[in-house]
């Protein structure tokens, strides 16, 4: 072999190239943690309103360790996503030593009345509680239910300039709302929606020849509802 001029050949093409690779290798490893590429600023793009930022740069920096090229982006961006008010990130370098964090928070639309806060999918998630926001309650593990009914009453009673303060929905799966107008109304456990929109449409008109502020409205009625001047406790109040 040794007296073959076309294997010495390829033997020494081959230990140049190993050598070229390693030179090669060791160049950009070194580049890559020179100070130049070193991450000095973290941008966070988007509303933070509830997650404290001091808290997301904390995340931030014990995830973003070495250089520009080396950052572990979604190790970065699972640790932020699991901060309670969180929904998605989205994390992008900028060259040639900058990172943008884009940040979307979830949309908290009511309280859950065993704990904790309602995004618009039904998540349940921690957070500090608004008392402003309205009391969702039912069984375990319905609230996912809970919330798209409140969502698609809330749409019903808008056109009224009337929202609901809580919904309930009892173990029998029937239906109670607590109005901001303070009228408690109970709905059953089919039709929800059409016996809410007859009330809406009919109580306003019926409502100056009561002798009583109506408390109580039953609207599990075929071709009508019932109103009281009480609520009854038993009904899910």
């Amino acid at each position: 072999m040794w007296h073959s001029y076309r294997a010495l050949n390829k033997i020494s093409f081959g230990l140049l190239l190993l050598s070229c690779l390693y030179l090669c290798h060791a160049v950009f490893k070194a580049g890559v943690n020179l100070d130049f590429f070193k991450v000095t600023r973290i941008n966070f793009v988007g509303d933070i309103d509830h997650a404290s930022r001091d808290q997301f740069v904390s995340v931030v920096m014990k995830r973003f360790k070495g250089g520009f090229f080396n950052l572990n982006l979604r190790e970065a961006k699972d640790s932020l996503e699991l901060l309670p008010w969180i929904d998605t990130i989205e994390i992008k370098r900028v060259w040639p030593n900058a990172i943008e964090v884009f940040v979307s928070e979830r949309n908290a639309i009511a309280r859950w009345k065993d704990g904790g806060i309602l995004d618009g999918s039904g998540e349940l998630f921690d957070g500090a509680l608004d008392a402003r926001l309205p009391t969702l309650d039912g069984p375990v593990g319905q609230h996912i239910a809970v919330v798209e009914k409140y969502l698609s009453l809330s749409a019903l009673l808008e056109p009224y300039a009337v929202s609901i303060d809580r919904l309930r929905l009892t173990k029998q799966q029937s239906w109670y709302a607590h109005l901001s107008s303070g009228v408690v109304v109970a709905l059953g456990e089919k039709n929800v929606e059409p016996r809410l929109e007859r009330f809406m449409r009919f109580f306003p008109e019926a409502e100056p020849h009561f002798k009583q502020d109506v408390k109580y409205a039953d609207l599990r009625y075929t071709n009508g509802f019932s109103v009281s001047a009480t609520v009854s406790q038993k009904d899910g109040s």
